[in-house]
C-alpha cells in the first residue's frame, strides 16, 4: 500500500483546517507524523497516539490504553490540544502500571527525531521517511542515505541517494526466533527479487520523502534540491540497541546468515552516519 497523501491531503495539512495540528506537532517533538496514504498516524513514544482519516476523521488511540473508570477525551480538530495531554497520560500510564511493549518502538521515534528534525539533523548522512512499514516484512525504518557532504547534498557528480532499510533489534530476545535477525534478512531478499515491487516502493518513498519535506518534518537547512531518482540497489542494515555484550545469542545467529551490515553509533546518540555503516565481519572484529 502507497504512503504517499493525495495532494488535496497534503494541502488541508499545509494551509488547510489541518494546519494547527500539523504546527502542534512541529512543535513538540515528542510527537511523530508519520504519512499512511489514506490517513496520517502520529505517534508518542512509538505508540499510536492518533490517527486522522482523508476524509477528516479522527480515530483515538487503542483501548487498551484506556482506564475505564477514567473520563476521556474524544479528539476532533476543536479538541485536540486538550486529548493530547490526557493521551500521553494514559500510554505512559498504560507502559509504567501494566506492560512496557513500546521499548523498541520508542528508540525508533528517537531515531526519526535526531536524523529529521533535531539541530543536528542536517549534519546526519540519514533521513527517516517511514517507520513500520508493512510491505517488506515490517521494516522497521526506511530512510534515504543523502551523504552531508556539500557535492552529494548538492546531487553533483552523478551522486545518487539510497533507500536503507534499518532493522531495529532491542535487547538479546530479539536476535534469533520467528522475528529474529535470520527471518528479517530473508524477508527482505525476497522482496528485492520483485523488481515491479521495488520499484514501486522506490518511487512511494521518494514521494513520501519530498511530501515530508514540503510539511517541515525534515529538515535540510537551505536545501532545495528535490530528489526525483534514487540508487538502483535497496540497503539494510541492522540497528542493534542495548544487547548485551556477554551474550553469544548474536554469534549464534550471525552464524545463520549470510554478509550484512550494521550501524553502530556515533559516538553516542541516535544520528546516523554513513561511516558507521560496517559489515558482518568487521563488526564481530570489533565488538564481539
Amino acid at each position: 500500500m502507497a504512503r504517499k497523501i493525495s495532494q488535496k491531503f497534503l494541502d488541508e495539512l499545509k494551509t488547510g483546517a489541518l494546519k494547527p495540528l500539523l504546527q502542534y506537532v512541529q512543535n513538540d517533538h515528542t510527537l511523530d507524523l508519520e504519512l499512511r496514504g489514506s490517513k496520517i498516524t502520529i505517534y508518542y513514544r512509538g505508540g499510536n497516539i492518533l490517527e486522522v482519516k482523508d476524509n477528516g476523521a479522527f480515530i483515538s488511540l487503542n483501548k487498551k490504553y484506556l482506564s475505564k473508570t477514567k473520563a476521556k477525551t474524544k479528539p476532533s480538530l476543536q479538541n485536540f490540544t486538550n486529548y493530547f495531554p490526557q493521551a500521553k497520560h494514559a500510554i505512559d500510564n498504560y507502559v509504567s502500571v501494566k506492560r512496557n511493549h513500546l521499548w523498541e518502538k520508542e528508540i525508533q521515534q528517537r531515531i526519526v527525531q535526531e536524523n529529521n528534525y533535531s539541530p543536528n539533523a542536517s549534519d546526519t548522512d540519514f533521513f527517516i521517511i517511514d517507520i513500520e512499514y508493512q510491505d517488506t516484512g515490517r521494516a522497521d525504518i526506511v530512510a534515504l542515505k543523502w551523504d552531508s557532504t556539500t557535492p552529494a547534498r548538492k546531487l553533483q557528480n552523478n551522486y545518487l541517494p539510497t533507500i536503507t532499510i534499518f532493522e531495529v533489534k532491542q535487547g538479546c530476545k530479539a536476535i534469533s526466533g520467528k522475528s529474529g535477525m535470520e527471518s528479517h534478512l530473508c524477508n527482505f531478499k525476497k522482496f528485492c527479487a520483485n523488481t515491479e515491487n521495488v520499484n514501486h516502493f522506490k518511487q512511494d518513498m521518494i514521494d513520501v520523502f519530498e511530501q515530508k519535506r514540503e510539511l517541515d518534518l525534515i529538515k535540510i537547512n537551505g536545501n532545495k534540491n528535490k530528489i526525483t531518482k534514487v540508487a538502483a540497489n535497496i540497503d539494510f542494515v541492522f540497528l542493534l540497541t542495548n544487547y548485551k555484550s556477554a551474550s553469544k545469542k548474536l554469534q549464534q545467529e550471525l552464524g545463520n546468515i549470510g554478509n550484512c551490515n550494521f550501524a553502530y553509533a556515533n559516538p553516542m546518540g541516535y544520528g546516523l552516519c554513513a561511516r558507521n555503516i560496517i559489515d558482518k565481519q568487521e563488526y564481530v572484529k570489533r565488538f564481539l
